[in-house]
Parts: structure tokens; C-alpha cells; sequence
């Protein structure tokens, strides 16, 4: 009950105003459990330890995608290696697009049991020629493969998380601070550097938005 109630509370603080002031609560729930249109991108995944162990279930929502001029914004910043300007780029849009929740931890009581939420800043899609792209922006430090109680310490971070998925729907995600992120011009996304030689953070990625699995 703690940790479900935490997931609600911490959805409805950052995706309420995306929602619509008119939304209650009680509708919001529904509207997540159901896959509602007003989430527009809603993901499940196991995240992976250092010994590519699964280290328990992540949720990902997203209440919008980022416009062109909000990712814009960070091409400059990026160029040069100013991850400190990047992440105060982040902190003054003061629009979330969405959450992700990081796993509980067993054997450390009842508080630790209740998963973590991260803001997430920044968020766009794509359809690739095997599948689709996802990528998402948190502020804070995403310690995915990590000890479990060092990675739920907040940590001002920019870190990008950066999910591949196939023709089955399936994906694989990886997570990178900023000095690993590039531009693509091309696809006009922010993607992983050299992203085949990063750890798998996230296996098994899946929407779960009913009936969708990639993009049209």
C-alpha cells in the first residue's frame, strides 16, 4: 500500500498540470490504469545490476513529448560540454513531462520498500527503420546498476535515458550523464555516444499502453 501510494502521489505532483486542471484524482487513476490517451507514452522494464542481474521493475510515464524548441534549448550547451548549463536549462522549463519510478529495495524495511521517483524533463520519440527510439531526461543522478541505496540518494545530475526497441515491441534501454550524450542532426534526437558499448540498464521494455507497440 505505501509504495502504490507513493507511485500515485508522485504521478499526479508532476503530471497533474498536463493533464488538465479539470482532472480529479480519481479520474487521473483510471486514466493511467486504463492507458488513456492524456498519457501519451507509458513504459515497464526490469532495471539491471552491474552483474546484469535484474534489480527489480522500473515505470516509466510520460503526460507529453517535447517540442522542437525545448530540445533545441540544449543543442548549444551540449556542443560544448556545458553540462552545468544543460541541467539549469532543465530546471527552468518548470514543465515536467513525466516520471520514472525507481525499484524498492527488499531487506531494508518498509520505508526502502516504496519505489523512488525521478523527474523527468525532457522526452521524444521516433520511428526507426527496426523499431522506434525513446528518450527521456531526468535532472537527477539515475543510479540504474548500482548498490540499491546509494542509487536512491538525489544527486543533481543530467542523465539521459535512452530506450531501443525492435519490430516485436521489445526494448533495451541505457542510461548515460551528460558528457555521453550527443545530437543526432539527422533524427534531431539526443541519443547515447558509441551507444553498443554501454551497459544494459533496462532489458525487457515494453509499453503499456494497450495495443500499442511501436510507432505508425
Amino acid at each position: 500500500m505505501t509504495d502504490e501510494r507513493t507511485r500515485i502521489d508522485a504521478f499526479h505532483l508532476i503530471l497533474a498540470p498536463l493533464l488538465g486542471a479539470l482532472l480529479c484524482i480519481p479520474l487521473m487513476t483510471r486514466a493511467v490504469a486504463a492507458g488513456a490517451p492524456s498519457v501519451v507514452g507509458q513504459f515497464v522494464a526490469d532495471a539491471m545490476t552491474a552483474k546484469n542481474e535484474r534489480a527489480g521493475r522500473i515505470e516509466i510515464y510520460i503526460g507529453r513529448w517535447s517540442s522542437d524548441e525545448e530540445l533545441n534549448r540544449l543543442r548549444e550547451p551540449l556542443q560544448t560540454g556545458d553540462a552545468t548549463r544543460m541541467l539549469s536549462i532543465l530546471q527552468q522549463s518548470r514543465r515536467p513531462v513525466g516520471v520514472v519510478f525507481l525499484p524498492g529495495i527488499q531487506g531494508h524495511g518498509a520505508r526502502a520498500l516504496s519505489r523512488t521517483p525521478r523527474t523527468l524533463w525532457l522526452a521524444r520519440e521516433l520511428a526507426t527503420p527496426t523499431g522506434r527510439q525513446v528518450i527521456a531526461v531526468a535532472g537527477e543522478h539515475l543510479g540504474f546498476g548500482e548498490p540499491p541505496l546509494e542509487a536512491r540518494d538525489p544527486v543533481t545530475e543530467f542523465s539521459l535515458i535512452d530506450i531501443r526497441f525492435g519490430a516485436d515491441g521489445v526494448g533495451v534501454g541505457k542510461v548515460v550523464p551528460a558528457g555521453d550524450v550527443r545530437f543526432n542532426p539527422t533524427t534531431r534526437m539526443l541519443e547515447t555516444k558509441n551507444y553498443e558499448a554501454h551497459p544494459v540498464r533496462l532489458s525487457g521494455v515494453k509499453s503499456a499502453i494497450s495495443g500499442e507497440k511501436g510507432l505508425p
